[in-house]
């Protein structure tokens, strides 16, 4: 019986050390599970700050986006408005060259009408002068021959 006894006391101090060992596991198991909790709610946080800022990221895309779009259809617009008034000015252009071309052609017309009656005109007088100088001419010729004919002074 001593041997039970003896053999008793030693799993009961075995026990007892696994016990004390247990309780020490148990305590670092506690110790990290308040870790493990105090690591989590923090995670928690920094997730719930990131996510903010997610979202605040996602709200500047699309703000940045919106005004992207904005800027492209103002863009647009305005291009448009400039070819509209490129394509307005090329055809006022046309315009206004069409209407000095025709203008420049009714002068050109007036003044070589004009310059056909100033020749008419002037061939018509030349045409009397030269009349007139033939006829001189003839009557000098007449008055010579009479002259030189008629013994006046002989």
């Amino acid at each position: 019986m001593e041997n039970n006894i003896h053999s008793l006391v030693k799993d009961i101090a075995t026990l007892k050390a696994d016990v004390k060992a247990s309780g020490q596991i148990h305590q670092r198991l506690d110790d990290a599970i308040v870790r493990l909790t105090d690591i989590s709610s923090s995670i928690k946080s920094m997730l719930a700050v990131h996510d903010e800022k997610i979202n605040r990221v996602d709200t500047s895309q699309e703000d940045l986006y919106s005004t992207f779009e904005t800027r492209r259809r103002e863009w647009e617009l305005d291009l448009k408005e400039l070819h509209n008034r490129i394509s307005t000015q090329g055809r006022e252009l046309r315009e206004a060259i069409q209407d000095t071309t025709m203008v420049g052609e009714r002068q050109h017309k007036e003044h070589a009408e004009a310059m056909r009656k100033i020749n008419e005109t002037l061939d018509r007088r030349v045409g009397i002068l030269e009349k007139w100088r033939w006829l001189i001419i003839g009557g000098a010729i007449l008055l010579g021959f009479i002259i030189t004919n008629m013994d006046i002074f002989g």
